[in-house]
């Protein structure tokens, strides 16, 4: 446990100082939060993958509406 510790440490020390730490986000689906890295251009994507979790949410909203 302490070398999944000491290794994740490691990886979260190196993104901060590369730079990408803020580009590391958490899924804003409910039901999902796993970890990924945002490649959108601008740098705002909110769902790990459209396919999933952003098609879920737009279509649950979709439904709201009508």
């Amino acid at each position: 446990m302490q070398a999944l510790v000491a290794r994740l440490a490691a990886v979260i020390s190196a993104s901060v100082v590369a730079g990408n730490w803020p580009r590391l986000k958490a899924c804003a689906a409910d039901t999902c939060r796993w970890v990924y890295y945002d490649r959108s251009p601008a740098g705002r994507s909110r769902w790990c993958t459209m396919s999933l979790c952003g098609s879920r949410n737009k279509m649950r909203k979709y439904r709201a509406r009508g």
